[in-house]
Formats: structure tokens, sequence, C-alpha cells
């Protein structure tokens, strides 16, 4: 007796759909790729012929889901256990920290640029900074004072070429 085949998935490239149908080899079940060839040869007809079809026999069907489903969900929980253990590597910086970069690179892209409203705002900045009294860290110290001394060259140089000084 001929089993029916019967369309379980559809894929967009071949890779996934080999993957899908390899994966369902390995545990027994017949599996078979429709339009494979014409979607890899005339890419420009894959949404005509409708994708790459994974098919399976139709008394396989229920046991081909759940592997599938149940690599998927594996692939998700994963994914998210990756991005908790990368989003614990990432510094979460302080407002107060936050500030100082910005003042600093304000600081220096104004002293390259000799634009004063650039480096009125690095001033702003650093006049927030010190009236929040919020505490900064360590390096960002450094970086307050190296912007607060690059505001005020700037400044120099550019009231001594307006003639105000």
């Amino acid at each position: 007796m001929v089993d029916k085949f019967v369309t379980l998935a559809t894929y967009t490239n071949s890779i996934e759909a080999n993957l899908a149908k390899q994966h369902l080899e390995t545990a027994g079940i017949r599996a078979f790729l429709a339009n494979e060839s014409t979607v890899d040869v005339a890419w420009h007809l894959t949404i005509a012929v409708g994708w790459i079809k994974l098919q399976v026999p139709e008394s396989d069907v229920d046991l081909a889901i759940s592997l599938l489903t149940t690599d998927v969900e594996a692939e998700t929980t994963e994914q998210s256990e990756f991005q908790d253990d990368a989003d614990d590597d990432i510094e979460k910086l302080s407002w107060a920290d936050q500030t100082a970069d910005r003042a600093f690179r304000a600081a220096v892209i104004g002293l390259i640029l000799f634009i004063l409203p650039i480096q009125i705002y690095s001033l702003w900045l650093l006049l927030r900074l010190l009236v929040s009294r919020r505490r900064i860290s360590r390096n960002r110290r450094v970086k307050v004072i190296v912007a607060l001394i690059l505001d005020l060259v700037n400044l120099f140089i550019l009231f001594s070429f307006w003639g105000l000084l």
C-alpha cells in the first residue's frame, strides 16, 4: 500500500528544509522535500511554487510534528539561556556615568570642530553632574576632568580668536 504524503512545513531555503528532513530521518521517519530543486535553481519561482515543502507519510504526521516542535522549543530555550548569560556580561551604566561619557565625547568633538554650542553642551552636562551629586565611577572621574580641561582650552581658543579676551 502506498502512503499518501502530507505537507508538514514549508521553508524558504534548502538549508533549513534539509536540516528538518535529516532530523526526521534520524528518528526513522521517511521525509521528502518537494520543490527543492526548483527553488535552488530558479529562486525567482520560490513563491510561485509555494516554497520548499517538507512532506511526510500521513501515518507519521503526529510523530513528525512532535519531533519538530520539541526541536524548536529546545532551540528557543537555548537561545533564551544564551541571551540571559549575555545580559549578565553587559555592564549597566548609571545616569552619572552615561552623562560623564556624553560630556567627554562632546568636549572632544568640540575641540576637533571648534563649535561653541557643543562646548556649552559639554559644560552644561558637567554642571548637571556637579549639581546632582550622584556618584561617578573612578574611570569616569578622569573623563570628567579631561572633559572640563578640554572645554576650558577650547573656550580660551575660541574667545581669543574672536578677540574677546
